[in-house]
């Protein structure tokens, strides 16, 4: 019985990737360019939640994003590849994420424009 179950531990181990890649930030985030310190109230606003490997959009076209690349440049810039799935599309999108400070962040999507985004309280 030992046996089975090292046998087990083994091909969990290799079934697992050697390194977890996740966003840079998490929880939930609105649509503002307010620069004043603090969260801000996102009742009715644009909110972007980050979870682990996942981005949630509540406006825009796709609601989810799962991050499949993440390469540093710099110390708060990040080049970001997401893939999303449709009913009928599976494809990928390139951002870059940027830390502004440590309640507010930049999203340049590609293509589209700039979200300015300031943490929900």
């Amino acid at each position: 019985m030992t046996k089975f179950i090292a046998a087990l531990l083994a091909a969990a181990s290799f079934a697992t990737p050697a390194f977890a890649v996740s966003y840079p930030v998490s929880g939930r985030y609105g649509l503002s360019s307010e620069i004043k310190p603090g969260p801000i109230d996102c009742s009715g606003k644009r909110v972007i939640r980050f979870e682990d490997v996942r981005r949630f959009d509540s406006g825009g076209g796709v609601p989810d994003f799962r991050l499949i690349d993440l390469v540093h440049q710099g110390n708060t810039e990040f080049r970001i590849t997401e893939e999303f799935l449709t009913g009928q599309i599976r494809a990928q999108n390139k951002l870059t994420l940027r830390l502004i400070d440590s309640d507010r962040i930049e999203l340049t999507l590609e293509p589209g424009g700039t979200l300015k985004l300031k943490r929900c309280a």
